[in-house]
Formats: structure tokens, sequence, C-alpha cells
């Protein structure tokens, strides 16, 4: 997909999905499982002309599984964009929305988005981009960092450290400064490591091994930080 127009057009509704309505959200959640199914159709009616009449035959069925993709999450996100057009990229809003839904309804993504590659994936490139994004994305950016800072350890996380030192910042070294004095001790743990990498650009990159190195150096069971089982 191209335009705004089109984006808008095949997934404007997901908004739905972060309202703090929970009707709204249940309503979008059904939405979304219809068009996964749309997906799931289109791609095995495609396999089969694919493998029963040739590839003449499956170039129709190819161009349905294709549009069935864009209407829905998260295959839409799947479209590779370099970092340096990140910044026009009409689908930036739906990456944004595709975090926050995770961070905010957790058990409602798991249940009906879930896509622990695909997230890894829009981290990373989010932190690549971060050099040609306006200051106003910056500053969401920087909010869903927070919002995982202060929740319950997820899988692939460590994006969130990667993308915190991409953005860095005086707002959000001032607001992992005030979450570093949370009375909860995972997240004050979380937001101290990140600001020790802001303080540290000549360390590797973050990883899962990284942060249990830094919590052993600070005398601190590392099982603490270990991720829940997901399936």
């Amino acid at each position: 997909m191209e335009s705004a127009e089109e984006w808008d057009r095949c997934l404007g509704w997901t908004f739905e999905l972060i309202s703090e309505d929970p009707v709204r959200r249940e309503r979008a959640r059904g939405r979304l499982g219809v068009t996964q199914d749309r997906r799931s159709e289109a791609l095995y009616a495609f396999n089969e002309v694919w493998r029963d009449e040739g590839l003449s035959a499956a170039d129709q069925a190819g161009g349905r599984y294709i549009a069935e993709r864009r209407r829905t999450l998260p295959d839409a996100l799947w479209e590779f964009t370099p970092a340096e057009s990140y910044a026009d990229w009409a689908g930036l809003k739906y990456v944004l929305l595709y975090l926050e839904w995770e961070a905010q309804y957790p058990d409602e993504w798991m249940a009906s988005g879930k896509s622990w590659g695909t997230k890894h994936g829009q981290l990373h490139d989010l932190a690549r981009a971060v050099p040609y994004l306006a200051t106003e994305v910056i500053d969401q950016l920087v909010d869903l960092i927070c919002l995982a800072v202060r929740r319950e350890h997820r899988c692939e996380d460590v994006g969130y450290a990667v993308l915190a030192r991409a953005v860095g910042g005086l707002r959000l070294r001032r607001l992992l400064l005030e979450i570093a004095d949370d009375p909860d001790e995972g997240f004050r743990l979380r937001a101290r490591y990140l600001l020790w990498l802001l303080d540290h650009p000549e360390a590797p990159k973050p990883k899962v091994s990284q942060w249990k190195a830094w919590l052993r150096s600070r005398e601190v069971d590392p099982v603490l930080e270990r991720a829940e089982p997901v399936a």
C-alpha cells in the first residue's frame, strides 16, 4: 500500500483496538478475527490453485491473498520500508498502534494479534529510522518505551532497550529518572538499566545477556526479569 487513504480504508477501524471502551475493543477484535480468517482462506485458495492449475491461474488468487493481507493485522505491517522513508510511510501510525495495543491490552493482543517476530522487527526498524522521524513521532516512541518499562516483562522487550538508546533525548531521560524511583522494584531496575545504556554509548547493543549481567553487577538476582512463559 502506498497512500494514506488506502491504509486508512483498509485499517482505519483498527484504532478501536486501543479504545478505552471495552465494548468497542471487543467489536474490533471480532472484526479483526474475520479479516484474519479471510486472509487464511485466500492463502489456502492460492495454494490450491497453484498446485492444481499452475502459475497463470495462481495470479488472480495471489492478488486476492495480497489484498486480504492488507486488511488485517499484523500482516499489513509486513511491508519493507527503508529507514530513511519511515517518516513518509503511511503505515507508520499502524506500527505504533500495534505496539501500543500490546502495551495497553496485552491479553487481548495475545489472543487476537500476537506476532513476536513482527514486534521484534518493528522495534528494530523504528530504532534505525529515528534520525528521520518527526518530533511528534519521537514523543510517541518515548511514551511507548515508558509503557514497556512500567509493565511486566514480555517476549522481545529487549527491542525497547535498542529503541531507547536510539531515541535518547532529555524527555526520555526525565521520564526514566522519575520511574527510577518507583516503588516497584522491577520498574525501577528497568528504568535504571535504560539510563545506564544512555550514559554508556560505548556498550554493546542491548540483549538479554547484557541485561542479566547488568543486574548481577548490582547484586540483583537476574531471575527477577525472566520473561513469563508464553505460548
